[in-house]
């Protein structure tokens, strides 16, 4: 995958309506990776010495399920486990100040704040009736949402803001039903959260106030977030509809649907919907994925207007991310569009001509994704239970990480970006 300025001269893919629609015909480049034909340096490829080239047959398989003892580890090249979940774990949140610390949440209806350089516990994160399905910290690191899928979301707060090691209970959060997503404000003490029921609702930190309740979706939210700027609000839903809310007001400033017009996410049998949206920096522009037919849709955020239409790279598949990729500084490459899906392909989109400019693949379908924005790379989590580390300038894969003996949920890096936290079904954390 070449660097190279796109060529954003051509209109000859757009429609009537400027939309532009890119097709297989339009890819600039396909790199199909696999593991025999990618040459990495010995730096790249250090594992630990119980890593071999058949980490994924079937007698590792049956190793990999054993119970852990001394004699029988698990084979994998992380450098730490987190294993007080007693079943599955969905969600890891890293702390935006301090790389060591995180929070995982599980099916066993708790929460922990944890240590990853040391696996020590700091906290428990108790009270919970249901599984804790999502975690995530404010942006000046005073507080952690923990929230669950029977609609409560919970508040902890810090008791100590240099080392973050002591944390308190400090109020409940009840919404009106299952918990999607949840979004803290990029520059203050407020947390937005989607609801099973369509609606979203934002609160006032560390008061618990209800500043606006938002509504407009006749099905799930199934994803939304504050704009980088803070300036407004975007929640997409499974009827395939964006609305984008003026947080002060609560009123909707553009209502896009995208399950009528030429342009719908939806299949020959009918199905439709939106199930991941990302958001450029300058706020101006909502990159949204399609749950039934793997596209994606470009729409400006200011005028409501659908500006590009890109189909066919996940045809048959669920978008199951996106992520919108600037690059820190020049020479990193160009700004890029991702999408991952269940084909396991990652579709490398360029950000200014939306050409396709190249796709990897991961060995099966694709379940989380998380940037490393200060070093242009991209990490994948699977259901084959490994984790991918690409190189976005080249599209080679860099690492690729082992230790679950089961399906990853997500990953995620912290905030000096030199370790990966992933979460499995097998009720592990690992450090990376």
């Amino acid at each position: 995958m070449n660097a190279e300025t796109p060529n954003t001269e051509s209109n000859e893919n757009q429609d009537g309506n400027g939309i532009v629609m890119i097709q297989e015909e339009d890819v600039a480049e396909i790199i199909e990776l696999n593991q025999n034909e990618i040459n990495h340096s010995d730096e790249e490829m250090e594992t630990n010495s119980n890593q071999n080239d058949n980490d994924d047959n079937e007698d590792d398989d049956q190793e990999m399920e054993t119970n852990e003892t001394e004699s029988e580890p698990i084979p994998g090249n992380f450098i730490g486990r987190f294993i007080n979940h007693t079943s599955p774990i969905f969600h890891i949140a890293t702390h935006p100040k301090l790389h060591n610390i995180c929070a995982s949440g599980g099916g066993d209806d708790l929460g922990y704040i944890w240590d990853s350089e040391n696996g020590n516990l700091i906290e428990t994160l108790n009270g919970h009736l249901e599984s804790v399905s999502i975690l995530k910290f404010s942006e000046n690191g005073h507080y952690l949402a923990s929230a669950s899928v029977d609609g409560n979301i919970k508040i902890w707060q810090s008791q100590d803001l240099v080392n973050y090691n002591r944390w308190s209970f400090l109020i409940d959060l009840e919404g009106s039903e299952e918990v999607t997503w949840i979004s803290w404000h990029p520059k203050g003490s407020v947390l937005l959260a989607g609801f099973a029921d369509g609606l979203s609702t934002m609160w006032s930190i560390p008061s618990g106030e209800t500043m606006q309740v938002f509504n407009g979706h006749n099905s799930m939210a199934t994803c939304g977030q504050f704009t980088p700027d803070g300036k407004t609000i975007a929640v997409a839903s499974e009827e395939s509809r964006l609305i984008i809310f003026d947080p002060t007001t609560g009123s909707a400033i553009q209502r896009i649907s995208l399950r009528e017009t030429k342009n719908r996410f939806r299949t020959p049998d009918g199905s439709y919907g939106i199930n991941s949206l990302a958001i450029n920096p300058a706020s101006t522009l909502c990159v949204l994925g399609g749950i039934s037919n793997g596209g994606v849709r470009i729409v400006n955020i200011r005028t409501g207007l659908i500006i590009a239409a890109l189909d066919n790279n996940h045809e048959g598949d669920a978008t199951i991310e996106v992520a919108w990729y600037e690059p820190k500084k020049l020479g990193d490459g160009v700004p890029l569009i991702i999408s991952t899906g269940t084909d396991g392909r990652i579709c490398l989109y360029d950000a200014v001509s939306y050409r396709l400019r190249a796709t990897m693949k991961h060995p099966e379908a694709i379940t989380t994704m998380v940037l490393h924005i200060e070093t242009g790379r991209l990490t994948t989590g699977s259901i084959d239970k490994t984790l991918i580390s690409w190189d976005l300038r080249t599209g080679n894969e860099v690492q690729r990480h082992h230790g679950h003996h089961d399906m990853i949920h997500h990953v995620n890096l912290t905030c000096d970006e030199k370790r990966l936290i992933s979460a499995s079904e097998d009720g592990t954390a690992c450090v990376f």
